[in-house]
């Protein structure tokens, strides 16, 4: 799959929202934008939680709807992961979640367990949301511009919007984040409390 260079992708997703919390699926996409930005307390990362980050920025974005400082809660997928949770699309758009964006960073494999082929290719995603209510729904075509253009429309538009991002195979070397999960939920915890 021709696509873009996940670290990079992930530097522009956290510089445009920067002040918003961020959902993170496991693995090496923790990883590398740990290697991009370092550890930041609005991110949240889901370690071992294949399929779950979608539901876990869902209640996210409900219990803070309220908030007028929390814009957008962003959860950032893969395409596996998303096939394994794909019940919480339906949820998704039932429940109207305004401030929702799911950034799905495709690469068509399961990279985390040797690479096996995925198969994302045959679901239309960005369909798939819109009919299950979500207010938007886009693939992006594999270059910065365009990226920039679509985290810019979901950074403004009333969600949920789901965002599918073409991303390549290639697997930077990244240290082993071996954080215990505990204290990642209380870091974050106490960054959400300190934006009442």
């Amino acid at each position: 799959m021709a696509g873009l260079y996940r670290p990079t992708v992930l530097r522009q997703i956290d510089e445009t929202f920067a002040e918003q919390p961020i959902v993170l699926t496991l693995g090496g996409t923790i990883r590398e934008l740990l290697n991009e930005v370092g550890p930041k307390p609005n991110h949240l990362y889901c370690l071992d939680a294949m399929g779950q980050p979608l539901a876990i920025g869902l209640g996210l974005a409900l219990g803070l709807a309220d908030r007028p400082a929390i814009d957008k809660v962003v959860v950032v997928e893969g395409d596996g992961s998303v096939l394994m949770g794909f019940s919480a699309l339906t949820t998704t758009g039932a429940l109207e979640a305004t401030k929702l964006v799911l950034l799905v960073l495709d690469n068509g494999a399961y990279l985390a367990t040797g690479g096996q082929p995925t198969l994302a290719s045959r679901v239309d995603l960005a369909s798939v949301a819109r009919a299950c209510g979500w207010t938007g729904a886009r693939d992006v075509a594999p270059s910065a511009a365009a990226v920039a253009e679509a985290l810019a429309w979901a950074r403004e538009c009333p969600g949920p919007l789901l965002v599918r991002v073409p991303v390549d195979t290639a697997q930077p070397r990244t240290d082993y984040f071996l954080e215990d999960p505990v204290v990642l939920g209380h870091r974050f915890q106490a960054w959400l409390d300190e934006r009442r």
